[in-house]
């Protein structure tokens, strides 16, 4: 049963993706990590297609529909409206993860979580990923493998003196500030930092 505000240690999650592989529960590991490690939101992950894995860079996942976000208003008849857009990005994968995923997509289903039954090229609906949490025991909440994510890379910066929240913030797919704005990371680095930080995973 998921408790509720619960964020997971290491040593929980750890546990919990021993169990899922023990009781071969492939797409649940899959879901989890993605959630965990990659610090992916529910949209994100049913949207993550087998294609868009390298399509811009090696070990990248390019998310053509990551998040509905705001992008200003319009004017309607005399009144402003919000104005909303999908946000894409590519997100990078950890080395042991990546193995993961490109052994799971053998099956030629267009979406990385496969369907058994229904439409197989459309993608799941994002609350399937609390139904997936919830069927494999999961004590945890989708939206906290978030805060795991995060939890585990602010406590490797700070470990290793090298604390960089623009990065976190890009991780995460959250909108900068100005002064975090300046500069861009390589592909190379934001790799490095995850494969160090999901070393022992």
């Amino acid at each position: 049963m998921c408790k509720r505000g619960y964020v997971p240690d290491l040593e929980t999650y750890r546990q919990t993706l021993t169990r899922l592989i023990e009781n071969d529960k492939i797409k649940a590991l899959i879901a989890v990590r993605m959630g965990c490690e990659m610090g992916l939101s529910r949209i994100e992950i049913v949207n993550a297609q087998a294609t868009d894995i390298d399509r811009i860079n090696k070990r990248g996942l390019w998310i053509e529909v990551a998040k509905r976000v705001r992008r200003g208003r319009k004017t309607v008849d005399g009144k402003k409206i919000p104005v909303f857009k999908m946000r894409q990005r590519e997100i990078p994968i950890n080395s042991n993860l990546y193995q993961l995923i490109k052994t799971y997509n053998s099956n030629g289903q267009k979406y990385l979580l496969h369907r058994e039954k229904g439409n197989i090229i459309k993608p799941f609906i994002p609350r399937y990923i609390n139904t997936l949490y919830e069927s494999n025991n999961i004590v945890w909440s989708s939206h906290k493998s978030r805060h795991f994510f995060k939890a585990q890379v602010w406590s490797w910066m700070q470990k290793n003196q090298q604390v960089d929240t623009g990065l976190l913030k890009e991780y995460l797919g959250h909108e900068k500030d100005t002064t975090e704005n300046y500069g861009t990371y390589s592909w190379d680095y934001k790799l490095e930092v995850l494969d160090k930080v999901f070393k022992g995973i």
